[in-house]
């Protein structure tokens, strides 16, 4: 699609004083960047040699200015040429000499050859309507633009309206500035040193592993394969040495290939045509010979399926690309009319990452994690799908995919075309985001971190387009278009381009997954949810309600999402069983009223939730505020979850001289223990507590009739009714100041609140720690972890991650946000999985 480019350039080369500037003058300016490529192709153009010339080159300069100027997308030729002598023009700035081009470019105290001869310049006038005062502006142009008429006028021939000696004149001063432009190019090339007519690539000595491929007329998309795939330290170094040894001569497809590593690490070539390999793939697959334009993940999969054939060895081992690229996927098919599971492994060497289609452009980009952790989500599929081994019928069914063995080099295959069932071909423009380092996969109690040393990218439609390679070689990234190479910045890999991902894992560690005990994934900006969630199910109470509500819950027809979602995940981490990625919909569900995928307060989200979860509560048991114990019965049975949070306050406001009450004691119910945190190094939870439960009352004067006088008034308050849960919320974020309370605050693990009560029983309330959230960074943004005792052990829980922690001690941080205690005296076992 580059007729656009091909117009401008035709145009630009008939200025004959432009060309022979870069034809005569430019061979200081030496052979790189768009100055060398513009300098090759007027070479080529005028050598005489060719009757056709392709501007390769300087199409995969433009594109480093400019993505969408490389010649493989229709675009404006308009545009493409301001674009083109804007960057000519700011790499060829020199002084004009001002003498000689003083009447010329009386604007030009220091231009180049472009603002010279393409510049000119407008002058605006404005009047102001009232004083009449005038203001004069001088904007230089090189276009000047004409509005077409969208009827077309009368057409009058302006010299037809002027006389012959007004003709003349005109003529005459066109005659004299062109006489002096000419003299002036004159005059500035008589100094410069004679045309060298060399290429670019010559001057530079070739780099082992930096070679270019050569296009064989559509074979971009096997360049930029190969490329990739020469990047891979271990699976290059097998076809380059231990091929040699022991082994018989390669034939064919293999020796086609290793000849071609050979070549491109042998450090004497610096563009290759990989014709050899081309002939070999055209036998397997007769399209993949590089004369017309294919599918680059597809020609990798298939050059890899057959290098793992030839390769094999008569032994049991695996071969090269088995070691390297292979990973196993596990499905379970679940029988929702006989609950029979169906279970099948299957090899995996290209993992496909689906992108929505539809992307609202002022939200963060999709990032290729969230993809990849969806990977392990549940589908649901409806009847008459599949069949089912043992009852014979065709019900619904649910499946759970989950990677059970991660590959040493993961390819991420971005699936981007697609075509309708209307036949339409579509590529899916949506941006993606992917890291460079830290990726994270877990394969079932394995954690894998990856990083990236390979894109495969694609420009262009379904119907035509362009592929080209970023790769890492020696901690610098590069991007190779065909038989051309130039460095990049990391800041340049993460293009909307990016089709086919290659990571190879820097870090395995184990993770733990048991009953009770797993790693909820990130969804992106979930992790306030994640920590909750582990909070929440960490609690025996907790642990109890999930147990009454799970066998109502799937009976009932009412519209309680929430309270499903909120029983499912939970359900999933007590037994143990549920692919962390199936998760997925529970959170997303569970956020509802909180805008997705950005970072929110982990306590307003747990306050939500139980209220949330109360309406559902009330849905099923028929606006009562608890649940029959079965179908038939219409008795109550269990408070609901928002009831073990609740306890009762008792505030009064009492004289601060003799402590006499002033107004009546006043009864407030609360779900969480909000204490303020001061601002000071250290301080005790005791300490916060007691600033709630005695605060001076400020401006309020109050008569007492035991003091029989006014006195400053202060509010007590005690606790009339304990809940069986104690939520603690320590304020640490001021809004009003938009700053973070870093002060460390001690607490331990069992507190008494005896001494906040309004009347001390006989049985003491005293509360367990059970767990607590975390918040690392500042108001603005940060992440949450959680610290939870499961089985009288601590662990600590970051997303996917759960490590044991090996004292108490380490869960007093000075970044605690909310610590959960749980009255001792429940009846239900603490730590009991579901």
């Amino acid at each position: 699609h580059s007729c656009y480019m091909n117009a401008a350039l035709q145009c630009l080369n008939s200025a004959v004083l432009f060309r022979e500037h870069f034809l005569q003058e430019c061979t200081a300016t030496g052979g790189a960047g768009l100055l060398g490529s513009y300098r090759e192709l007027m070479d080529a153009m005028w050598r005489g040699d060719k009757g056709i010339v392709k501007p390769n080159r300087l199409a995969s300069e433009m594109a480093q200015i400019c993505h969408y100027l490389d010649g493989r997308s229709p675009q404006d030729s308009q545009e493409f040429l301001t674009t083109l002598l804007e960057n000519l023009h700011g790499n060829l700035k020199t002084t004009v000499p001002s003498t000689a081009a003083k009447e010329v470019t009386s604007s030009h105290n220091g231009g180049s050859i472009v603002s010279v001869l393409f510049q000119g310049q407008l002058r605006s006038t404005l009047v102001c309507g009232k004083c009449a005062k005038s203001t004069d502006r001088n904007d230089p142009f090189m276009f000047l633009p004409l509005n077409v008429p969208e009827e077309s006028p009368q057409i009058l021939d302006e010299r037809s309206t002027m006389d012959a000696d007004r003709i003349a004149s005109l003529e005459s001063q066109l005659s004299e500035k062109r006489k002096q432009l000419k003299d002036l190019i004159e005059q500035r090339t008589s100094s410069s040193t004679t045309y060298s007519s060399q290429s670019y690539t010559s001057h530079q000595k070739p780099i082992p592993g930096l070679c270019g491929l050569s296009n064989l007329g559509h074979s971009c998309y096997m360049n930029a394969a190969l490329q990739c795939l020469n990047s891979v330290v271990p699976f290059r170094e097998h076809f380059l040495h231990q091929l040699d040894g022991g082994q018989d001569k390669p034939a064919g497809l293999v020796e086609a290939y290793q000849d071609l590593v050979t070549k491109m690490w042998s450090g004497s070539n610096q563009s290759l045509r990989a014709e050899q390999l081309a002939h070999e793939m055209a036998k397997i697959c007769d399209y993949f010979d590089g004369k017309s334009p294919q599918d680059a993940q597809e020609f990798l999969s298939s050059l890899l399926e057959n290098l793992h054939d030839n390769t094999k060895t008569a032994k049991a081992e695996p071969s090269i690309i088995t070691k390297l690229f292979e990973g196993k996927l596990q499905s379970n098919v679940i029988c929702t009319g006989c609950e029979n599971p169906a279970t099948r492994d299957d090899p995996f060497m290209f993992l496909p990452i689906a992108i929505p289609e539809k992307h609202n452009y002022s939200s963060p980009n999709w990032n290729v994690q969230t993809g990849l952790e969806a990977v392990n989500q549940e589908e649901v599929f409806e009847e008459n799908q599949w069949r089912c081994s043992q009852c014979h019928n065709m019900p619904k069914c649910r499946r759970t995919t989950e990677v059970t063995s991660a590959p040493e080099i993961l390819i991420l295959h971005l699936k981007r075309f697609k075509i309708t069932y209307l036949g339409i071909k579509l590529k899916v423009e949506t941006p993606v985001d992917f890291p460079l380092n830290g990726l994270e996969l877990i394969a079932s109690t394995t954690l894998s971190r990856y990083n990236l040393f390979a894109v495969i990218n694609h420009s262009g439609s379904m119907y035509g387009g362009c592929y080209n390679a970023f790769v890492k070689h020696e901690n610098k990234w590069y991007r190779f278009f065909d038989g051309f190479m130039s460095p990049l910045t990391e800041n340049s890999i993460v293009t909307s381009d990016a089709y086919v991902l290659f990571y190879q894992r820097v870090e395995q560690q184990e993770v733990i997954r048991k009953p009770g005990l797993c790693g909820i994934p990130n969804f992106g900006n979930t992790c306030y949810i994640s920590a909750a969630m582990q909070c929440l199910f960490s609690l025996a109470a907790v642990q109890e309600y999930v147990m009454t509500w799970r066998q109502h819950i799937e009976r009932s027809t009412e519209d309680v999402h929430t309270l499903k979602a909120f029983i499912h995940l939970l359900n999933g981490m007590g037994t143990g069983q549920g692919a962390p990625g199936s998760y997925k919909n529970d959170i997303m569900c569970l956020s509802a009223g909180f805008k997705y995928k950005t970072q929110q307060d982990s306590h307003e989200f747990i306050i939500a939730l139980l209220d949330n979860l109360s309406r559902c509560e009330k849905r099923i048991a028929g606006g009562k505020r608890q649940l029959p114990s079965s179908p038939q019965e219409t008795e109550v049975r269990g408070p609901s979850l928002i009831d073990k949070f609740q306890g009762t306050f008792q505030s009064l406001v009492v004289c601060s001289k003799c402590a006499t009450s002033l107004i009546h004691p006043r009864q407030d119910p609360f779900t969480s223990l909000t204490v303020p945190v001061p601002t000071q190094e250290s301080v005790s939870l005791e300490n916060c507590v007691q600033m709630v439960m005695e605060t001076p009352v400020e401006g309020m004067y109050k008569y007492c009739h035991m003091c029989y006088s006014s006195h400053h008034s202060r509010k007590l308050t005690r606790i009339l009714t304990y809940p069986k849960v104690l939520m603690i919320h320590l304020k640490r974020f001021r809004s009003h100041t938009e700053e973070k309370v870093n002060t460390s605050v001690t607490f331990s693990d069992v507190i008494d609140l005896s001494a906040f009560m309004v009347s001390p029983s006989e049985t003491v309330p005293t509360f367990e720690l059970k767990a607590v959230i975390n918040h690392y960074g500042t108001i603005v943004g940060g992440h949450y972890t959680a610290h939870r005792k499961h089985e009288d052990k601590w662990y600590y829980c970051d997303d996917t991650q759960v490590t044991p922690v090996s004292s108490f001690e380490e869960v007093l941080t000075p970044v605690a946000y909310i610590l959960f205690y749980e009255h001792v005296n429940l009846g239900t076992p603490i730590g009991t999985a579901i």
